[in-house]
């Protein structure tokens, strides 16, 4: 298998955070105060109400949930179901809203319909459910359609004796074809540096009229994150995380094109979820430590470091992001041991 790329410092890689914070160079005055007052929050975070015993994490998770989850018109804002629709869904109470969800352009011709259950989310990410056998030549029209360039399974196929996603090809190496699109396995390697996810790559091949394009997928699959759970070993989290970056980056750069990421777990949700906003901070921290200010939302800035309003913004784009209070708080628990020096990596 050809080599991975090298992760580049520019975006923020987990081993150019680490370099920045041990040597404190910060090119920011206001880093410091911005880091100091999320450690604080953290600490805060962590103490338990004297009455109930709930963490000050599993209280703010709450309150933002019931914001967004009881707000009037939410489910006026979902993508309206049919038989059809509800036929390519992994779990029918997990659809996304309609004006985030990717529609397709290739329709089905089977059902003309361009419904799959699939969010753009904030930077670059498409979050969608492990696919179904009957959204599976679907799935690979989006990836194809949105220029996706990283696929990130962080799901098992079964775990606990459930079902929680199909293989969506073929093992062997035969290509299949959906369509005008083939896909077909390249090679496998089962783990790097012995932290337990399986990379695999991918070719597809674009088929219009006399013409054919091809492009390399890289697929990264992690088994050993347990549903609605955390993960305990964050240096795999980083070491993903690097890898997902690098290759979306020289794609980017390559082929001159927004690369995208598509995220899935199995509802795509949950660790999809945490997955997504924990590379959206870590982006923050590196643009504060380099003193670059953040993106815009609308005509205001985004306040760096702030977990409540990222995963706000991340269940304002697809329903349920971020499924579990102990999940909210591993991203907490992730960003403090960058910035702390513990390293996750």
């Amino acid at each position: 298998m050809n080599s991975l790329p090298t992760a580049s410092p520019i975006h923020g890689s987990t081993t150019s955070l680490q370099n920045l914070l041990a040597k404190k160079q910060y090119d920011s005055s206001s880093a410091g105060s911005i880091i100091d007052a999320f450690m604080v929050r953290l600490q805060q975070l962590q103490c338990r109400d004297s009455h109930s015993g709930v963490t000050g994490f599993k209280r703010e998770y709450k309150e933002l949930c019931h914001s967004i989850d009881k707000a009037p018109g939410y489910d006026a804002a979902l993508t309206p179901q049919t038989t059809a629709r509800k036929a390519k869904n992994r779990y029918q109470d997990v659809v996304p809203f309609e004006k985030t969800r990717v529609k397709l352009q290739l329709v089905s011709r089977e059902t003309r319909d361009d419904y799959i259950n699939a969010s753009y989310i904030d930077g670059g990410y498409i979050a969608c459910c492990a696919p179904v056998p009957a959204a599976i030549g679907d799935f690979w029209h989006m990836v194809w359609q949105c220029h996706v360039h990283v696929v990130l399974m962080l799901t098992n196929f079964v775990e606990h004796e459930r079902l929680k996603a199909v293989r969506y090809w073929n093992p062997r190496g035969y290509a299949v074809t959906y369509g005008n699109l083939q896909v077909q396995l390249l090679d496998k390697k089962t783990q790097i540096e012995g932290l337990g996810f399986i990379v695999r790559r991918f070719q597809l091949s674009h088929k219009i009229g006399l013409k054919t394009e091809s492009r390399t997928l890289l697929h990264l699959q992690l088994t050993k994150w347990p549903d609605h759970g955390v993960l305990r070993d964050f240096r795999v989290i980083a070491s993903m995380l690097d890898t997902v970056n690098c290759y979306r980056d020289d794609a980017s750069r390559r082929l001159k094109v927004e690369a995208k990421v598509v995220v899935h777990c199995s509802a795509g949700i949950g660790r999809s979820g945490t997955f997504i906003a924990i590379d959206i901070l870590l982006k923050q921290l590196h643009r504060v430590l380099i003193g670059r200010k953040c993106e815009t939302e609308g005509t205001q800035e985004i306040v760096p470091l702030d977990v409540s309003k990222v995963v706000y913004r991340l269940r304002s784009q697809r329903p349920g992001m971020v499924q579990t209070p102990e999940q909210y708080q591993m991203i907490y628990h992730f960003l403090a041991a960058v910035i702390s020096g513990n390293k996750p990596w």
